[in-house]
């Protein structure tokens, strides 16, 4: 008999690893194309970047990461300004792959070139076919601009003023539902990208007053104080009188570097602009040093957003996932010991990431989509981490970094391929969100949610485990417990499946207790600030909704035979429903939530 069942484990455990070594080898595979669509994707940028012509690529631009520009209520890096800015005219896009500053410059010193020119970006097939068709039906020969543009999106100013395509604009606009959205920021787009918009918005000149509140000026403001004749501007009524509170003088060498740069610009003067550009930025930094922020700040935030946000770190992620897969499924113990250091190098850059961020901001990152969904994955690498340590040398080793790696890289890589959905511009966090209440809530909520999710990584690992033939077996001492008492050398076979059923409890257990925290907390928050505990916005019933499937789940695994299978179906389900309030909640069902 012993022989018999020695014989059958060793099948069994056959069986199991060939359909592991399936599944690392198709997860490996597809962080690897992924890894290869960006580092493609990078590579493509730099060629463009080489065909842009000498002048982008010679004019040194650098000296503008330390001028600062005020804009939604705060002071930004030029760099980080223009690429918000930039963002609204060609959203993700990148212009002949010219930097957002060099485009932002380019299109305000030389906005006819850009007029015929495609760098307008439209969301959508849905709103990208109509147009198409019928600049094609009018005018064959844009067939193959139109085959570009249903790839890339972008679409020049010219072609959407043509008389054909303005009934096609108004009959999307007036679409509510599916493309009014999309013509919205086609409209802004064609704002923004005007000579006038942009240069107003440049609000480089210091404001007199201490008072960090008071409005700066743009470059329209002092640049007639190097007009060639002042008298004839004032006859036109264009101000040519110094801003009152600034050294005159200082105004005046700026206004002078600023003509220099547009001679220069215009001319194609490389020289003459880099001169021009770096007389401009030591200018506007000295009228007023007292409110000007710290060079070194406006540079490190220029330097995170040309860097993509260090949103790249879901490769490191990635590589420490499949490394941990690969000590699971082999039982190698050093693909798991390096597994965990990449992890750990992952987390760190991550930590990295964000405490640069919270200083740029000087808030903590946690008040738009994209910050909270890489806050959330950071606070489930804290977990992580922890867990680690607790269950070094037991059988979980690898696991909670395993799961929480999944999250990293998954949530990362969104932000990586979703930048329009998943803005990463720094922008004031709202009034309504100064409160200690709300801001303990979201940090709660978004904290349960990434563990729901390293839940359901192990879940589907359980689930995995069983479809190969695996039997219906448990934690039967409860989720840390079984985490105790297996040992690291026994993880096969029916232990296996206990260890991987005790993750999915543990980490279970803690995102229930901080989501029915989190939704208590944000009742006080409601009561105090609108009047109400609960309002039935769609936000507040999915955030419920999610709840009660982990309430079902606890009372479920009390009732049911197959414990362990049923707790994991539950658990991805209750990521399922909580993801649906992340996405679908949040970008197409408004509500009072919808900042989050």
């Amino acid at each position: 008999m012993n022989r018999f069942d020695a014989r059958f484990d060793a099948r069994f455990d056959s069986l199991v690893v060939r359909a592991q070594r399936l599944l690392v080898c198709s997860i490996g595979l597809a962080m690897i194309a992924l890894a290869g669509i960006a580092l493609a994707g990078n590579a493509r940028g730099a060629a463009d970047t080489q065909s842009a012509g000498a002048f982008s690529n010679q004019v040194d631009l650098s000296p503008l990461d330390s001028v600062a520009v005020q804009t939604e209520g705060r002071l930004k890096s030029f760099s980080s300004f223009a690429q918000s800015q930039m963002a609204y005219v060609s959203g993700p896009r990148r212009i002949n792959g010219q930097s957002p500053a060099f485009t932002y410059l380019d299109m305000l010193l030389r906005g006819e070139a850009y007029k015929d020119a495609d760098v307008i970006f439209v969301k959508g097939t849905t709103v990208r076919a109509p147009i198409a068709d019928v600049l094609v039906r009018v005018d064959p020969s844009l067939s193959q601009r139109m085959n570009s543009f249903m790839s890339t999106g972008l679409i020049s100013p010219s072609l959407l003023s043509r008389p054909e395509v303005e009934p096609v604009l108004d009959a999307l606009q007036s679409d509510l539902l599916r493309t009014a959205k999309a013509m919205d920021a086609v409209r802004a787009a064609r704002t923004v990208m005007t000579p006038e918009f942009l240069l107003d918005r440049l609000r480089v000149v210091p404001a007199a007053a201490i008072d960090p509140n008071q409005r700066w000026s743009s470059m329209r403001d002092l640049m007639m104080l190097a007009a060639d004749d002042p008298s004839a501007a004032k006859v036109a009524g264009i101000n040519t009188d110094p801003i009152v509170g600034i050294d005159e003088g200082s105004q005046r060498a700026a206004a002078a570097a600023w003509k220099s740069l547009v001679e220069g610009w215009t001319n194609g003067d490389v020289a003459a602009t880099n001169q021009a550009l770096s007389q401009l930025a030591s200018t506007l930094r000295a009228m007023n040093p007292s409110m000007y922020p710290d060079a070194s700040r406006l540079q490190w935030e220029s330097w995170y957003f040309a860097n993509g946000n260090l949103v790249w770190i879901w490769l490191v992620y990635a590589l420490s996932v499949i490394l941990l897969l690969l000590g699971l499924v082999y039982r190698w113990r050093r693909a798991t010991l390096m597994g965990l250091a990449v992890f750990g190098a992952a987390f760190l850059m991550q930590t990295a990431a964000l405490a640069l961020r919270w200083w740029i901001s000087s808030r903590w990152p946690n008040s738009n989509m994209f910050e909270a969904v890489t806050t959330a994955v950071w606070f489930g690498g804290c977990v992580a981490v922890l867990l680690e340590v607790v269950f070094r040398g037991r059988a979980a080793a690898g696991m909670f970094a395993l799961a929480s790696g999944c999250a990293s890289a998954i949530a990362l890589m969104a932000a990586h391929f979703l930048p329009v959905q998943l803005n990463a511009q720094i922008s004031n966090m709202m009034p309504v969100l100064h409160d200690v209440w709300l801001y303990i809530h979201t940090n709660v909520i978004i904290f349960s949610y990434c563990l729901i999710f390293m839940a359901a990584v192990s879940a589907v690992m359980y689930l995995v485990y069983r479809v190969c033939g695996g039997p219906a077996v448990f934690a039967r001492v409860g989720g840390t417990g079984a985490l105790e008492v297996v040992g690291a050398s026994a993880l096969r076979g029916e232990k296996l499946g206990e260890v991987l059923d005790g993750v999915t409890m543990l980490l279970m257990k803690l995102a229930f207790v901080l989501l029915w925290t989190g939704i208590v907390m944000g009742a006080i928050w409601a009561d105090h600030s609108w009047g109400r505990p609960w309002g039935w916005d769609p936000k507040e019933v999915f955030a419920l909704n999610t709840f009660v499937v982990f309430a079902v789940l606890v009372h479920v695994r009390y009732r049911v035979k197959d414990k362990g299978f049923w707790t994991a179906v539950l658990a991805v389900i209750g990521a399922a429903v909580m993801l649906f309030n992340w996405i679908v909640i949040n970008f197409i069902i408004t509500g009072l939530h919808s900042y989050a």
